[in-house]
This record gives structure tokens, C-alpha cells and sequence, in this order.
């Protein structure tokens, strides 16, 4: 569970629109999933819009922390989005630290910023698997008893130590890359870029995937090379979303819209829940079970989303947008019961 470097295989062209391509032309060829037009007929008719409004305004972001400067708040916006996975690690997470994936990564930030800890390239590069423990509050290790010396333990691994080494492997690339080109922060990166190519979303997802391997979230199959960029994404759009009227010059993106899904387990998980998705019984009876799923299942479940999302968009008639949609339906299934499906489940990503 380590980042791992893929520019070989990144695309020729506009990054967001290989997305959307290759995640189509992928759920097209796959005889597992395919996406119900009657369900999102369903959707739309049943769609509560006052609920739609609320939850499609990304709350999850907006929380109670003061900046010095708006560079210091652009660096703990990326961080966050930088590290916003872990999600196959939601039940052991609940179990050993008591929050879900994302509430951890928001823990651990928070928990640098109030405290002080630099969010800069040099403590990136050095920071370790102990420290990431400490900072983001879950075991890596535990105490067991000896199977046959009465009163001599041993230290075992927990089950979040893969996490915990993802972790650090993200910050330990990236911030090995920031110091490699001259930058002090990944805020200086992006603002460096956003100067470059002001209010530009597909030029910035761009740079951000090209220069940090923790963010080549693209796979091959069979030759068939398929692109997410899910939390590249997802960084500009909570850029977009926090800083447009702070810093319009830079981050009123004028293409916002242009993005895609920002494709992870929920979205795909409520689209199947909500009759968009259709899936084969036995993909459907892994995800109930908790089962970690492959590569390639939870790759064409993901794209298979973001195809989904863009027909549900369009059949809006203006309605929606790509960014407010996905939000929608990553905090629906924060709400009630929703909570209680099981998700698609990956353990061994740093995408999600």
C-alpha cells in the first residue's frame, strides 16, 4: 500500500476528459455492472430537492479552524484531499480509533494544525510510520500473550498498519517531490501552478497528477487503461469550493463544472443501493459480505459510477452538476440507514 509512480501510463491528452472516456468505454465492455435508465428516471422522480440542495453544499470541509494566511489554509485543504483514503480500513478504523476513514484523515490534519506540526515538504520526507500513528491517533501495534510463556508478550501488527504505511508513503513521495523541484509546501506547488493557469480546473488536476505519484489513480486491464484521478479532483473542487471568493482570480474556476465524480466506495455503493447500478449477484454478495474486492472489480465498479453520474446530470435538465451530485450522494449515505449499507470494500489503495 504504497505510492507508486505510473507517469508511463498517464494520458496524452486532457486528463478529466480521459476519465470520462475511459471509465464509459470500461463499463460499456464489462458484462458485471451496467447502468439502469429506468433507475435514473427513479431517481430523478423521487429525488427530495430540498434535501438535494442541503446535502449537496460540502459541509464536510468547512470546519472551525483559524489561518494566519490563506496559504496556510490552501496547504491544509490539500493535505486533507492528498490523504483522503483508508476507506477499505472504515470497520477496523470504528473498531480501533472510533471514527471512519475520512473522519481519521480530518482527525490527523486537524491534529497537525492545532498542534503545530509543519505541513511542509521537509517533515513530509522525513515523517514516519510511528509518528503517522501518533498524529492520526490509530494502533499499529498491539500487545499479545505468548502462546505457551506464561507472562511474556509479543508486539503484533494491527490490522490498520497497512494504513499507517500508506500514509506515510503519500507524504514521504510528496513531500520528496516538492523538495526535488524547490517547493517548500504542496500550497506553493499549486499556487505556483494556479498562477501559471489562472481559474483552470482541468490544467491544475493535470499538474497535480503529473507530479505526485500519490495521486496516479489509473489503472490497465487487458490494455484497456482506465483513469479516475479521484482526489486530484476532488482537491480542486474543495479549492473551488473554499477559496473562489477569497482568491477569485486563482480558484473561480470558470470550468468547475468540466470535472467528473470524484469516484470512491460510497458513491458507486449508493448508486447500486439506489437502482442506478445494476451488478452481478456474485459482486453484489462480496460487497455485503465485507469483502476486500480486486483491483479490477473495485476499478469498474468506480468508473462505472462516474458514467452513471454524468447520464444523471444530463437527464437533470440542469439540476445538477458533476461536483454537487457527488457530494449529494457521499453524505446521503452518512444519513440514517444509509450508514448501515455495507460498502464496496479495497484495502490495498491510496486513491480511496
Amino acid at each position: 500500500m504504497e505510492a507508486v509512480d505510473k507517469t508511463a501510463t498517464l494520458p496524452t491528452g486532457n486528463f478529466v476528459e480521459a476519465v470520462r472516456t475511459s471509465c464509459r468505454a470500461l463499463t460499456e465492455k464489462s458484462d458485471k455492472v451496467k447502468i439502469s435508465k429506468q433507475g435514473i428516471d427513479r431517481f430523478l422522480s423521487e429525488l427530495d430537492k430540498k434535501q438535494y440542495e442541503e446535502l449537496s453544499y460540502d459541509s464536510s470541509v468547512i470546519l472551525p479552524l483559524k489561518f494566519s494566511t490563506m496559504e496556510e489554509e490552501l496547504n491544509f485543504i490539500s493535505v486533507i484531499n492528498l490523504l483522503n483514503f483508508g476507506s477499505g480500513y472504515r470497520l477496523e478504523l470504528h473498531k480501533y480509533a472510533g471514527r471512519g476513514a475520512f473522519d481519521t484523515i480530518r482527525y490527523g490534519v486537524m491534529a497537525m494544525h492545532i498542534g503545530g506540526i509543519p505541513m511542509d515538504a521537509k517533515s513530509f520526507s522525513e515523517i514516519d510510520i510511528f509518528k503517522v500513528s501518533e498524529i492520526f491517533q490509530f494502533p499499529i501495534d498491539k500487545e499479545v500473550r505468548h502462546e505457551t510463556l506464561d507472562f511474556v508478550t509479543m508486539s503484533q501488527p494491527t490490522p490498520l498498519k497497512p494504513l499507517a504505511v500508506g500514509i506515510t508513503s503519500t507524504l514521504n513521495t510528496t513531500g520528496k517531490y516538492l523538495q526535488n523541484h524547490g517547493y517548500k509546501s504542496l500550497a506553493q506547488f499549486i499556487l505556483d501552478h494556479a498562477k501559471k493557469q489562472p481559474k483552470d480546473a482541468l490544467y491544475l488536476v493535470e499538474a497535480l497528477v503529473r507530479a505526485f505519484p500519490a495521486l496516479h489513480d489509473h489503472y490497465v486491464f487487458d490494455d484497456n487503461k482506465v483513469y479516475l484521478f479521484k482526489k486530484a479532483q476532488i482537491m480542486v473542487y474543495h479549492l473551488w469550493f473554499l477559496l473562489r471568493h477569497q482568491v477569485p482570480d486563482l480558484f473561480d474556476f470558470t470550468n468547475i463544472n468540466s470535472l467528473t465524480i470524484f469516484a470512491d466506495n460510497v458513491v458507486p455503493t449508493m448508486l447500486i443501493h439506489l437502482g442506478v447500478m445494476e451488478i452481478a449477484d456474485e459482486w453484489k454478495e462480496m460487497i455485503e459480505k465485507n469483502v476486500d474486492l480486486s483491483v479490477e472489480v473495485a476499478t469498474t465498479l468506480r468508473a462505472a459510477s462516474v458514467a452513471a453520474c454524468e447520464d444523471i446530470v444530463q437527464a437533470s435538465n440542469g439540476l445538477m452538476n458533476t461536483g454537487g451530485l457527488d457530494v449529494y450522494l457521499w453524505q446521503l449515505g452518512k444519513v440514517g440507514d444509509y450508514r448501515k449499507i455495507p460498502r464496496l470494500q479495497l484495502k490495498d489503495t491510496i486513491m480511496f
